[in-house]
C-alpha cells in the first residue's frame, strides 16, 4: 500500500497563479538564460548556502547526476545507511557502483560515524570513494565527522538531503556541506511539486559537469549538438519551478509552524512510557518533516507498530508505519544483472537498522501544520492508543 499523505500537498492560489502564468507563457521546458527554473536554482541554491543549484526531475536522478560528476569509476564502492530509502543506493548501482552498508545511530536514526570509521579502515584496498550520509526526517547527519573521515580516506561526501529542506547544522543549512548535497521535491515533502529535486555544490567544477551531465553531456560554452561526456535529460520543467518559487518563500513560516508542533508533540508524549521520543543534539535544527518514534524493546511483545498505526488511522489521524526491511535485506539487490554480493548483505548484522525496521514508525508533517488544538489532540491520542493497546 502507498503511505499516500493524507491532506497533502495543498494547493494555493499563489502557486497556482505562477503555474498558470508558466503555461500561457508558452516556455514550458529549461532554457538558460532567465525562466523560473533558473530564478528557482539561484534562490534556492542561496537560502540554503550554496554557490549553485541545479533543478532536475527528480531526487534519484539527482543523486545519478551527482555521483556520475565526481568521476567515479565503475566498481568503485560507496557508503550509504541501510536506513533509508532506496533510491540512494540505486542511484549508484545504476551506474556500476557498490554499495557498502553500514548501520545507524539509533538515537538519531542517521549514520553511525563509529560504523562509518570502522568501515573506511577495513577498506584496505581504497575501494571505497564515497560517502552518502541520509538528513532522515529532516534530522541532520554528523557532518563534520563525516567529512573529516571521507577527507582522511579520499572520499567524496554527497548529502542525501531529500528530506532536509531547510534543516540546519552547527548554524549552517544542510544542502551545502559535503561536495553535492541532494534535495527532493516528491509528493510528501515539505517543498512538493509531485516530483523533483535540486542539486547544490559550491564547487564551479562539479557544477559544470552536473550542468553537462544533465544536458545530455553538452558543454555549458560549446555548441547545442556537441557533446563532451555521456550525460542524459535530467531538467527540471518550468511548471515544477512555478509552483515551488512561492513555497521557499513560505518555508520560513513552515518551518517555524513545525518547530512550535513538534514542541507540543514531545512535550504531551514525554512520559508515555511504551514510547521512546528520539533526542537530537543542540546543533541540530529538524525541519521536522516527519517526528520518529519508537516503541521500547521491552513492550515489542504486546505492542506493533502495524497496530498502533491501523489504530490511529481508524481515528482518523495519520501516521506512518516506516521502513520495514534494511536495504541490504532489499531483494532487488539480489538481481544478477548488477552482480552484487547480496549474501554478503543479508549476512550482516546492523542491529540498531534492524531495530528502527521493527520498532520505529514516524509523525508526518502535514499533521504538524495544523491548529494547535488538533495537533494536541493528535498527541493525546496517540497516548490513548497506546494504552488502549496494552489493557
Amino acid at each position: 500500500m502507498v503511505p499516500t499523505m493524507r491532506k497533502w500537498p495543498r494547493p494555493d492560489p499563489v502557486g497556482e497563479s505562477f503555474l498558470v502564468a508558466s503555461y500561457r507563457s508558452g516556455r514550458w521546458g529549461r532554457f538558460d538564460g532567465g525562466g523560473l527554473v533558473e530564478r528557482f536554482e539561484k534562490e534556492f541554491a542561496r537560502f540554503h548556502g550554496a554557490e549553485y543549484g541545479l533543478g532536475v526531475a527528480n531526487a534519484t536522478l539527482g543523486l545519478l547526476m551527482a555521483y556520475m560528476a565526481l568521476d567515479l569509476e565503475y566498481g568503485d564502492w560507496f557508503v550509504v545507511p541501510a536506513y533509508t530509502f532506496i533510491a540512494t543506493a540505486t542511484a549508484g548501482v545504476v551506474i556500476g557502483l557498490r554499495p557498502v552498508f553500514v548501520d545507524i545511530d539509533f538515537e538519531t536514526l542517521t549514520i553511525d560515524t563509529s560504523a562509518l570509521a570502522e568501515t573506511l579502515e577495513r577498506d584496505k584496498d581504497q575501494r571505497i570513494k564515497l560517502v552518502v550520509p541520509v538528513h532522515f526526517a529532516g534530522n541532520p547527519a554528523e557532518m563534520d565527522q563525516i567529512n573529516i573521515l571521507a577527507k582522511k580516506h579520499g572520499a567524496f561526501v554527497v548529502e542525501d538531503a531529500a528530506q532536509a529542506q531547510g534543516s540546519v547544522y552547527r548554524g549552517k543549512r544542510v544542502g551545502a556541506l559535503g561536495d553535492v548535497g541532494v534535495f527532493s521535491f516528491q509528493s510528501s515533502k515539505l517543498m512538493t511539486a509531485g516530483e523533483g529535486g535540486v542539486a547544490l555544490t559550491n564547487s564551479r567544477e562539479v557544477y559544470e559537469k552536473m550542468w553537462s551531465i544533465m544536458h545530455a553531456g553538452r558543454d555549458p560554452t560549446g555548441k547545442w549538438y556537441e557533446h563532451i561526456r555521456v550525460g542524459l535529460n535530467l531538467r527540471m520543467l518550468e511548471f515544477q519551478a512555478a509552483v515551488l518559487l512561492p513555497q521557499l518563500w513560505g518555508l520560513e513560516d513552515m518551518l517555524r509552524r513545525l518547530r512550535e508542533s513538534a514542541k507540543i508533540i514531545y512535550e504531551e508524549l514525554e512520559k508515555t512510557d511504551p514510547i521512546h521520543l528520539h533526542r537530537y543534539p543542540s546543533h541540530i535544527v529538524s525541519n521536522y518533516y516527519f517526528i520518529p518514534l519508537s516503541i521500547e524493546d521491552k513492550y515489542l511483545e504486546k505492542l506493533s507498530k502495524e497496530k498502533i498505526v491501523s489504530k490511529m488511522r481508524d481515528k482518523g489521524f495519520w501516521i506512518v508505519e516506516g521502513y520495514q526491511k534494511p536495504l541490504n535485506k532489499q531483494p532487488a539487490f539480489a538481481e544478477k544483472k548488477w552482480r552484487l554480493p547480496y549474501e554478503e548483505y543479508v549476512r550482516q548484522s546492523l542491529p540498531n537498522t534492524e531495530k528502527a525496521c521493527r520498532a520505529t514508525m514516524w509523525i508526518p508533517h502535514p499533521e504538524m501544520l495544523e491548529p494547535e488544538e488538533y495537533v494536541a489532540k493528535y498527541a493525546r491520542t496517540l497516548k490513548e492508543t497506546v494504552r488502549e493497546l496494552l489493557s
